[in-house]
């Protein structure tokens, strides 16, 4: 018997060794811890597993800013992603992860400043300079995801609606019959609701969702739409927030 295509990928992490953590940054300063945090994801106790994943996250998202340890750490989550070898406690919330950072809103730059996704009155988003790790990490994520969903092609998990959300643009198209069937889960309505979003990007119709008022519990505390926003844009990011909430409510995956 064929094993699914998942227990078939190998080593999630081969490779790891050979990027330069030592000269690589993350949101917390060096970014040398990266590999041990990232290894420790595969251990046998959840407590190992689940403590190395809060680090990790804290370090490649700090704040909703993503760095070149982001961009660097993107290909081993893609695969821990798509691996059935990693436990489903973390395995969930490394895709959850991914999509957190395509959809990040800040950057670092090389002088350790931030720089924020704007965007002009025609709603097209304003050029960052060099490196630009938002694009970069995004775009990796993007490139990644289709793997993703491949290998989970057969489950029905708030991660992978989260994904689609983030990273409309270069999925299979199979996907779209996949978010279309969770939009009628049975007692998943926050769930279904982040599924008839990802609907919509998939289709490249968001505005046919109403998004003109904020949902507090949503967007959050204190959190603004900012200036010229494109609609796709705020809808990828409340999909998000419906998976999330749905599968560990407003505590959040980290």
């Amino acid at each position: 018997m064929e094993l699914p295509r998942a227990w078939q990928r190998p080593d999630p992490l081969r490779g790891l060794d050979r990027i330069p953590w030592s000269e690589v940054h993350d949101g917390r300063g060096g970014a040398g811890r990266v590999p041990r945090l990232l290894r420790s994801l595969v251990d046998p106790a959840a407590d190992v597993r689940l403590e190395a994943f809060s680090s990790l996250a804290d370090r490649l998202l700090t704040d909703d800013t993503v760095s070149q340890a982001s961009f660097c750490a993107v290909p081993f989550l893609v695969e821990l992603g798509a691996s059935y070898k990693v436990a489903g406690d973390v395995r969930d919330r490394v895709v959850f992860l991914l999509a957190a950072l395509a959809l990040a809103g800040k950057g670092y730059t090389e002088d350790g400043r931030r720089t924020h996704r704007r965007w002009n009155a025609l709603g097209r988003e304003l050029p960052r300079t060099a490196p630009d790790w938002l694009t970069q990490t995004r775009h990796a994520v993007a490139q990644g995801a289709p793997k993703i969903f491949e290998a989970l092609a057969s489950e029905r998990v708030a991660c992978l609606v989260a994904l689609a959300c983030a990273v409309p643009e270069r999925l299979p198209t199979f996907v779209h019959g996949l978010m279309q069937e969770m939009t009628d889960l049975p007692g998943e309505e926050m769930l279904a609701e982040a599924a008839e979003i990802a609907v919509a990007l998939l289709r490249g119709t968001p505005e046919l969702l109403g998004l003109d008022v904020p949902r507090p519990k949503v967007l959050g505390e204190g959190l603004v739409r900012p200036a010229h926003q494109p609609r796709e844009v705020a809808a990828a990011l409340m999909g998000y927030r419906f998976a999330l909430i749905s599968a560990y409510g407003d505590e959040g995956a980290w």
